[in-house]
């Protein structure tokens, strides 16, 4: 998967940026705000709706609850798209802890192990259910934010 290795990436690049250093923007230790979007198959939104927001979804409310995410919203745009610029879903998430966005931050991949073990204990079923949301899954990428200088 292209995101482990991405989130490496960012997290190392992170506190070397100079714009965010110096303008006291996005650094490993403070809010981060990350941007997940979803391109879904033709005729697959049903399905991919109904898995995200059973599982992807409720995983992370339940870490806005416990006080690692401050925000989460998830959206489709109101008119048609096409081509490759076309994204059907987005999610963005508001990270209180850099690292726990980019996939670095060990208290709040505790937590989340524990959530998804609690919430969701059959692990067969859900790795099912989500294989088949990444079936109906044509493209997905994830944009990492900062504030513009």
């Amino acid at each position: 998967m292209r995101f482990p290795i991405a989130a490496a990436l960012l997290l190392s690049l992170l506190p070397l940026s100079p714009a965010m250093a110096q303008d006291g923007g996005v650094t490993a230790d403070g809010p981060l705000k990350v941007e997940n979007y979803y391109r879904v198959k033709w005729g697959g939104m049903g399905e991919f709706l109904r898995v995200y927001h059973k599982q992807h979804e409720a995983l992370l409310r339940e870490m806005m609850r416990q006080g690692y995410i401050s925000q989460v919203t998830v959206e489709m745009p109101f008119t048609h798209m096409g081509g490759s610029t076309r994204w059907d879903v987005r999610t963005t998430i508001v990270y209180k802890h850099g690292a726990d966005g980019v996939g670095a931050g060990a208290a709040y991949k505790a937590a989340m192990a524990a959530a998804k073990a609690r919430m969701f204990p059959d692990k067969a079923a859900f790795d099912a259910e989500e294989g088949r949301r990444g079936a109906v899954t044509e493209d997905h990428w994830d944009v990492v934010l900062e504030p513009a200088p």
